[in-house]
């Protein structure tokens, strides 16, 4: 199928429970499943400094035990029937999910309601998890990647916005039960909830279900926090590790997850570092062999973002990374796109959006995404037009607007931090 072609879709339906929750649903009758999200309004991002790591582990803790389910059972309930029972917690929403094919409907939503609304929180899993996430910080830490990324967005936001999603080991150490219960009260009430529900809803009862197991009572809880804007930093911070390969991730802020231009900002993305035919791809790791893996990348959040670029080489390489990097920046903000290379980008980026249409999760996601940021879902053939919009003379208004604001730039490695700053001035990289 081309990707400028019409692609129709069965539209999405929206209700609401008695008790506030607003419920998305995706009727897919060509496949045999049922995929349920409970997206929970609030992240990280969220919490009080004493209470950083707490949505996270709250995430954890909801699976070690309901007033129905002890852990064992929770992670029995779906692989028994060969399904899928998972949570992901980010900086500003959380969400649970579980997949199963159509018969099972009815147990995922059990599960699911069961683990949201009903939790005990055993003291006797507590410490233990504890452990747990503590050794998941340690194994964060010995990821370079993950660790120069993390760097890269506390460097530029701070502790509101830039603090671990995950917490910090003093902080989770002295999360009580009591804590728990407060946080869940606070956060966890319908109408700072709501359900994605993709599948084949025909063939299972679903306003019924939905009524059984998630029109529940609950407390009002805290009013959400208002995210109006975001101290925005920058800087050069080289974390010496004794490593093989030097990591570097460098950005500039950029756009908010609603902005207008936010597409314009993804081919500028792609054309720089989203695959292999990229340019950044093709000169530093094709042309000159200078990395294994580079790639550029954007990350939004409510009112701000990040247009950013990772790469991965030997320490003594980072004034020549620098150098061909700088170049293809000033290359796109002296004289942008031509035509051609523009509508490859534009047909690369559509046929990423129309693919990812075949997996449930992405549609799952799609909703979400579209419910918390936008009120309203963008139907296919909107995103294509979004796509197809854009002109030569948004890349370069773009480019030139991001590149022209003081950038970042995080090494993990066995640079030294005058090393670092030796290199950024050489090369007039972020001047």
């Amino acid at each position: 199928m081309n990707p400028d072609d019409s692609y129709p879709v069965e539209p999405i339906q929206q209700t609401r429970l008695e008790n506030g929750l607003i419920v998305l649903s995706e009727h897919l009758p060509s496949i045999k499943s049922v995929l349920l999200g409970l997206w929970v309004k609030s992240g990280s991002r969220s919490e009080e400094e004493s209470f950083f790591g707490m949505s996270h582990f709250l995430e954890h803790m909801l699976f070690k035990g309901t007033a129905k389910r002890n852990s064992r059972e929770i992670a029995q309930s779906l692989e028994s029937v060969g399904g899928e029972l998972n949570a992901f917690t980010s900086r500003e929403h959380c969400c649970y999910y579980a997949k199963a094919v159509d018969e099972y409907a009815e147990l995922i939503f059990d599960v699911i309601s069961d683990l949201v609304f009903a939790p005990t929180f055993p003291t006797v899993d507590l410490e233990k998890e504890k452990q747990v996430i503590c050794q998941e910080i340690d194994m964060y830490d010995d990821s370079p990647e993950e660790l120069v990324h993390e760097q890269l967005v506390q460097t530029m936001y701070g502790e509101s916005l830039g603090h671990p999603v995950i917490g910090y080991k003093p902080t989770i150490r002295g999360f009580t039960q009591d804590d728990l219960q407060t946080f869940h009260q606070e956060v966890y009430y319908p109408e700072n909830l709501f359900l994605t529900i993709v599948g084949n809803l025909q063939s299972i009862q679903l306003e019924s279900m939905l009524n059984q197991y998630f029109n529940v009572s609950s407390n009002t809880g805290k009013d959400p926090v208002k995210f109006d804007k975001e101290q925005r930093n920058s800087g050069f911070k080289a974390v010496q590790k004794d490593l093989e390969q030097l990591h570097i991730s460098m950005g500039w802020h950029a756009y908010g997850i609603a902005h207008e231009d936010r597409y314009v900002l993804h081919i500028i993305s792609t054309h720089l570092g989203g695959g292999m035919s990229s340019v950044l791809f093709q000169e530093i790791r094709e042309n000159l062999g200078l990395a294994y893996s580079i790639y550029s990348f954007v990350r939004a959040y409510h009112e701000t973002g990040i247009l950013g670029i990772y790469c991965a080489s030997k320490d003594q390489e980072i004034v020549t990374l620098l150098e061909h990097i700088h170049k293809s920046i000033k290359e796109l903000t002296s004289a942008g796109l031509d035509l051609e290379r523009l509508d490859r980008l534009k047909a690369q980026l559509k046929g990423n959006l129309l693919l990812g249409l075949e997996r449930s999760s992405f549609r799952m996601n799609r909703m979400g995404i579209g419910h918390m940021y936008f009120d309203s879902i963008t139907t296919p053939d909107q995103l294509i037009a979004l796509v197809n919009k854009v002109t030569p003379e948004d890349i370069l208004r773009v480019s030139k607007e991001v590149f022209s604001r003081k950038g970042s730039c995080i090494t993990v490695g066995n640079l030294s931090q005058d090393a670092l700053k030796e290199a950024i001035d050489s090369t007039g990289m972020f001047s």
